[in-house]
């Protein structure tokens, strides 16, 4: 029987677990999704929700985006 083949390092499951590495991205992805059903059946407050809620993570990712990393020497 051959031995067992290792993963590459880059594929070993991450030591958090699953919500470090998916929690944000998940509360991102929902907000994302409560914004758009607010903007299809909603009116008044749920047009400034959906504003809220669709622009929320447009500002995350364009933090993270663009702000600056400092390079390695």
């Amino acid at each position: 029987m051959p031995p067992p083949i290792e993963p590459p390092s880059d594929l070993r499951p991450t030591p958090g677990g699953f919500l470090p590495l998916w929690g944000w991205p998940i509360a991102l992805g929902m907000l994302t999704a409560t914004g758009l059903l607010s903007a299809l059946v909603s009116d008044g407050w749920g047009d400034v929700w959906s504003w809220v809620a669709l622009g929320l993570p447009v500002a995350v990712m364009a933090w993270f985006g663009l702000r600056r990393r400092p390079r390695p020497a």
